[in-house]
């Protein structure tokens, strides 16, 4: 009987693999070792020890199926030589955090007209990183992305400014893929939503000494888009290649397009200008923003008013710095992953929220004027214990300086509507394993509530406290939430967005989720909406200009 020997090198780690073509093991296939901690933009390069019949390097012989073995659209591309082949991730690369494996089937061939004797399985795993661009180095690379009309208004002309990094003259090639909703970032999530092409191929050849303008001159339809550049040398092909194009390196930027904006035409606002000197440590008394006078912005609402906070940092800068130190997190499908800049950055620009819901992330959480005890009781009707509290509601929200509709949205969140355990009642008779004279506590804002036993943890907090009535809970929760974020000297974090972005003391965020203020707006919107008499502020974040 003849053995032949065949070689594949699938490179991440230089790997080898023997396969024996012998009629006794031609039914079976071969496991690779499995891979974890891949780059989302990984390309596979696989070598074989004979000259590939091309025609059988193709997408039915070779795939890349995710846990569920649904296949991927990804790139196959002959290698540097005969004997070799290149898989190229799916367009914007594979989700973080999951699993695919790579097949090989014994249908791909060598010219002699002899297969592979057995078919070829690898796992891996992605990274639980995010990665806004492809990294090659000696190759062109895009550095910014710069949207010159903020907020991007459906249907409206967009200017782009893309800069790159380059010796020699470049080419440019731009798509953009519109997301059918904005609950996830990779393009893959979504099968059937396809890239859009804004360029007509490549541009002709341009100098990185100046920026490549861009200008959609129709606009986009309203909703959250990616926005791929794509950039290679002049006048050769790209030395890689996705389902859109070849190039040489990519990136990712993304942008927000508006039904409408909610600060246009605004006459006169409150300007607050951070003086100099404040540092991590916090600010003092003698540090404090200076505000100047405060006019209603009648655009957004007969009882409106529009602040800007001005910041001493481009946004650039502020999304580097949140990158490298603040424990960006960002949920894709059911696990997270560790954020990128430009993810960063599409949450932290405010351009992208100015409308009629994202406007509640900049809503001023200190108290409001104008709420009636019966607008709050009609929308705590049917709420479990939480009904008919309209009353107390207010009082705490008096007391403590807290915004009404806050602190009700706040609590009908924790308590399922007022019909958790917590909220309706935890008898406690022991607190730090010590017995207590038994009585009955309420917690209605999931205070000290922790994941590892949030009953036991949030009614001995309740019974430290004494808060053994709703009304107590109300009250005692509402001193809790505005010494911690809302009204602390240190922090002053009186808005949502201030709350997740602390841009002077930068540990001191409520949640690592990049998109938690944002995910916290359709609740406050719908109570905010049934309190006609209310009189909300503003405080929108204006970041310094780049100067690049």
């Amino acid at each position: 009987m003849k053995i032949i020997s065949k070689l594949i090198k699938i490179n991440l780690i230089v790997m080898l693999l023997s396969i024996i073509s012998t009629t006794a093991f031609a039914e079976s296939s071969i496991t690779m070792p499995s891979k974890s901690e891949v780059n989302v933009n990984k390309p596979w390069t696989v070598k074989f020890n004979m000259d590939l019949e091309k025609n059988t390097v193709n997408s039915d012989n070779i795939t890349v199926v995710d846990s569920r073995e649904r296949e991927l659209k990804v790139t196959i591309v002959p290698g540097k030589d005969s004997k070799s082949i290149v898989i190229y991730p799916p367009t914007g690369g594979y989700i973080p955090g999951d699993t695919y494996y790579l097949n090989l089937s014994t249908n791909v061939k060598g010219k002699s007209g002899s297969k592979l004797s057995k078919s070829v399985r690898m796992k891996f795993t992605t990274a639980i990183q995010y990665e806004d661009c492809t990294n090659y180095p000696s190759l062109p690379s895009i550095k910014n992305v710069e949207i010159l009309e903020k907020p991007v208004l459906k249907n409206e002309k967009v200017n782009f400014k893309i800069l790159a990094d380059y010796s020699s003259k470049v080419q440019y090639r731009v798509y953009a893929f519109k997301y059918p909703n904005d609950m996830y970032d990779n393009s893959n999530v979504y099968p059937n939503e396809e890239y859009v092409e804004l360029t007509d191929g490549y541009t002709s050849s341009l100098s990185t000494y100046n920026p490549f303008n861009l200008s959609v001159d129709k606009g986009f339809e309203s909703g959250k888009y990616k926005f791929m550049i794509y950039v290679k040398r002049s006048n050769l092909h790209g030395k890689h290649k996705d389902g859109n194009t070849d190039f040489d390196n990519y990136y990712t930027s993304y942008f927000k397009v508006l039904e409408n904006d909610v600060t246009e035409n605004a006459n006169t606002v409150a300007v607050i200008q951070p003086k100099a000197g404040v540092s991590e440590a916090g600010p003092d008394e003698d540090s404090q923003a200076e505000t100047d006078d405060v006019v209603s912005n009648q655009n957004i609402g007969i009882n409106d008013t529009i602040i800007y906070n001005k910041y001493d940092k481009t946004i650039d800068e502020f999304a580097k710095q949140q990158f490298t130190n603040g424990k960006p997190m960002y949920s894709e499908t059911a696990r997270w992953a560790r954020g990128s800049e430009s993810l960063i950055k599409y949450y932290l620009d405010a351009a992208n929220f100015l409308d009629d819901e994202g406007k509640y992330q900049f809503l001023n959480l200190n108290y409001m004027e104008g709420v009636k005890v019966e607008e709050l009781n009609e929308i705590l009707k049917d709420k479990g214990v939480l009904e008919g509290k309209g009353e107390v509601f207010l009082k705490a929200a008096k007391e403590s300086d807290v915004n009404p509709i806050y602190l009700i949205s706040h609590a009908l969140l924790e308590t399922g509507n007022g019909k958790s355990k917590l909220a309706t009642g935890v008898l406690v008779e022991t607190v730090d394993g010590k017995k207590v004279e038994p009585k009955k506590t309420y917690n209605v804002f999931g205070i000290r509530a922790y994941d590892d036993d949030p009953l036991k943890g949030g009614s001995e907090y309740a019974y430290k406290e004494e808060w053994f009535s709703v009304d107590e809970a109300i009250i005692g929760g509402a001193k809790f939430i505005t010494n911690g974020y809302i009204n602390s000297d240190k922090y002053k974090q009186n808005t949502l967005y201030k709350m997740r972005w602390n841009i002077q003391v930068m540990w001191h965020q409520y949640s690592t989720d990049i998109a938690w203020a944002k995910k916290q707006v359709k609740n406050i919107k719908k109570l905010m909406e049934q309190c006609k008499s209310a009189k909300p502020v503003y405080e929108i974040p204006q970041y310094m200009k780049s100067t690049q």
